[in-house]
């Protein structure tokens, strides 16, 4: 995966941010840039974000996720995903995203 599909992939809703690609690694993201529920970032604040089990280990690259504080681990992917589909045993494809033409 290339980082900029790595960046639209780590857009959670309600956050924001300006990635520059051509800036060196570690600089990509301006950090004046990023907006949370349209608010700027505050340095100093406490966010709890919540993650899937491979990122938070820092899978993909997201090795800032493994120095998060106060983690509270619920089911892992696959225990979720199993017991979805056990309590909804009955389930529809999703419509079409793409019309051939």
């Amino acid at each position: 995966m290339d980082q900029r599909e790595q960046a639209r992939r780590a857009l959670p809703a309600g956050i924001t941010y300006s990635y520059t690609e051509s800036a060196p690694k570690g600089a990509k993201v301006s950090a004046d840039s990023v907006r949370i529920g349209g608010q700027p970032l505050n340095p100093v604040a406490t966010y709890r974000i919540t993650t899937n089990s491979f990122l938070a280990s820092g899978g993909d690259g997201f090795a800032v996720f493994t120095e998060g504080t106060d983690s509270v681990p619920g089911p892992t992917d696959l225990d979720a995903f199993e017991a979805y589909f056990r309590d909804h045993p009955t389930v529809q494809p999703p419509a079409a995203r793409v019309e051939r033409r």
